[in-house]
Parts: C-alpha cells; sequence; structure tokens
C-alpha cells in the first residue's frame, strides 16, 4: 500500500477559512470520528493508529485533541463514592422539581466544590444548547466558573445576551460583559452586551434608555429565552457577595422575610415574591420573562445558601439545579424540620 504524500500528512489548519465546503467539512469530521472510535472504543494506541491509517503518530495526538475541542469526544469522570444520587432523587420528591443534580464535596477548599458543581453545570448546558437557541446568563461567583468551564458546543447560530445590567462593582463575577464575553467565547457563540448598570436613578431614566435602538435589541431577546443560568443571591449576604442594590435596603427585605435572589428577584423561604422597590429602576429580565424561558438552570454552592436555594426551588422559575452535597443536606434538614414544626 502506498504512503499518503507529504501534503495529505496534516492536520486540518485551524484556522480554516469559513468558505470551505460542507463536504470538506463533513471528511474532517468524519475523519475525526473514526480516530476517536479506533482510539477510545477499540482500545487501539496513537502508534496503532497511526500505523493503520499510514501517517504520523504526532498526527494522530493531533486529530484527538481536535476531536475533543470540537466536542465529538467528551471526557467524564465517574466518582464511584458518588452517593449523591439519594439525595438529589429526595430533593426532587419533597420540592417538585424536575431535575436536581448534587454533586459530592471533593476533599479541599471550597473553590473545589464550586468548581465541581459549576463543572456538571457547564456540561448540561453545552448539552443542551440547540440550533439558533438564546442563551442568558447572569453574573455571580458561580455563573463566572460555570463560564470558565464551558467547551464549545456544536449548536450553531448561539447568542448569548446577558440577563442584567453591570453592577457596577470590581471582579468578574460581577462584570456582566465580560462574563458574556467569556461564555461566548468558550462556547463558539454571538455575544450580545448592555452597557448598563444594573439600577439606575430614576424610573423615567430606565423608561428612556430601554427605547435606545441597541439597547431595546438586547433586552427584545429577554422575551424569547431558551436556556439561561443563573446563581443564586442570599440574603443576608454571605461573605465575598455583591451587595448591588446597595446596604441601605437590605434592612427592609430582611423584615420582609428576604432570603435570597435570582436574578434580582427577591423571594422568601416559601417562594413567595417580595418587592425590592426598585422594580421601576432595574434593567434585569423579568419575573414573566424569566418563568417563559424554555429553561432555568441555577446553580449554587455551599450551606450557607440552603435556605436560599430552597425558597429558589419554591418559586417556580427553576426547572434545574446544581448543587453540592452539603448543601443538598442543609435542605433536607430544613425540610424535616418544617415538618416537625407543623406537627
Amino acid at each position: 500500500m502506498k504512503r499518503h504524500s507529504k501534503s495529505s500528512d496534516k492536520a486540518p489548519k485551524q484556522g480554516t477559512p469559513k468558505q470551505a465546503t460542507s463536504k470538506e467539512e463533513a471528511s474532517k469530521q468524519g475523519t475525526l470520528v473514526q480516530v476517536a472510535r479506533l482510539y477510545y472504543e477499540e482500545n487501539l494506541s496513537q502508534q496503532e493508529i497511526a500505523d493503520r491509517l499510514e501517517v504520523s503518530r504526532s498526527l494522530i495526538a493531533l486529530y484527538l485533541q481536535n476531536a475533543r475541542e470540537a466536542g465529538i469526544v467528551r471526557v467524564k469522570v465517574i466518582d464511584p463514592t458518588n452517593n449523591c444520587i439519594g439525595l438529589s432523587a429526595a430533593l426532587m420528591k419533597q420540592t417538585g422539581v424536575k431535575q436536581i443534580t448534587v454533586i459530592p464535596n471533593p476533599r479541599g477548599t471550597q473553590t473545589l466544590s464550586v468548581r465541581a458543581v459549576a463543572g456538571a453545570a457547564a456540561e448540561h448546558l453545552t448539552e443542551s444548547l440547540a440550533d439558533g437557541a438564546t442563551f442568558g446568563i447572569a453574573w455571580g461567583r458561580t455563573t463566572a466558573v460555570v463560564a470558565e468551564l464551558f467547551n464549545a458546543t456544536r449548536a450553531r447560530r448561539v447568542d448569548v445576551v446577558p440577563l442584567l445590567g453591570e453592577s457596577g462593582h470590581s471582579g468578574l463575577h460581577s462584570q456582566m460583559n465580560q462574563l458574556v464575553m467569556q461564555a461566548a467565547q468558550r462556547l463558539g457563540a454571538k455575544a450580545h452586551f448592555l452597557s448598563l448598570p444594573m439600577i439606575v436613578s430614576s424610573a423615567k431614566l430606565r423608561n428612556a434608555l430601554v427605547k435606545e435602538d441597541g439597547i431595546r435589541d438586547i433586552i427584545s431577546q429577554w422575551d424569547r429565552i431558551d436556556l439561561a443560568c443563573m446563581g443564586i443571591g442570599v440574603v443576608p449576604p454571605v461573605s465575598g457577595m455583591v451587595v448591588y442594590i446597595g446596604d441601605d435596603a437590605l434592612p427592609r427585605l430582611i423584615k420582609d422575610g428576604a432570603v435570597g435572589d435570582l436574578c434580582g428577584i427577591y423571594y422568601d423561604r416559601n417562594g413567595r415574591i417580595i418587592k425590592s422597590g426598585f422594580e421601576d429602576r432595574i434593567i434585569a429580565a423579568s419575573i414573566e420573562q424569566l418563568q417563559a424561558a424554555g429553561s432555568l438552570v441555577a446553580v449554587a454552592c455551599g450551606d450557607d445558601k440552603a435556605v436560599a436555594a430552597l425558597g429558589a426551588l419554591r418559586t417556580g422559575l427553576v426547572q434545574t439545579l446544581f448543587i453540592d452535597q452539603s448543601m443538598a443536606e442543609r435542605i433536607l434538614a430544613e425540610l424535616a424540620a418544617e415538618k416537625t414544626r407543623k406537627t
């Protein structure tokens, strides 16, 4: 058998022109799939595959790397000690939420737990995106890690939109447009930006701003959100949490029973929506728009957010929740305590 010519023994250039034909793209993907199957399903070594295809071993290694980057191959680490399935089932049964994923707390710092929860959420979101989808994201510490851990999606023409304005605080988790850009770059999607603060000085100013062409175009996409991701805020705030509405508003919210917020929407532990007093000055997706969204995914970590997460589940806004084991156990303890108080 003749060996391939030198020109054919090269990996496709990463900067492939967009005008490449669909037949060429299909051929490249077919090669990546073939090599991936030989390596992962038939357990051939890279050298064995190289010998079979009569190419260099380094080319096979590059093909396998490209297959992972294209989403053809996805690696999932299964923890044999995972005992969280029962926690997930119990929470879904008691809250009525259809999808709750509980992630074991790895040994080490809280940072590892956040990354574990965010990684699971990032995988779910990537797989859930469909062609032409509008994906909304809200800023937060955990959602910033979710965006960091996204992999390129195979869905085409995905739009990433901010669900609220900027917080005005420093740090990636509170800079909305930076988060949108990072998510879009990781997903290979189109980013849309909203260069406005979340809360403006007056209702008159808000009403004027939302009528501007560029701003109106972004906000209009809140009416057709297919998939959304957001963190769960806590009232009173936990250490390191940004109080974007200002400390002066907290006493009244606490007095009214607020335990948390989703995208600037406050609620009590029973899921009852609580007015913040900023409704006519806030630039963020409304509760009606979030209710109409195809799927709202919430992410949170730490047992100090358990009551806030429980309230979020009871608002009816959240269809999917990703949390860590310690939070799940605390939520179940809260539910058990409620039953005891009622008897």
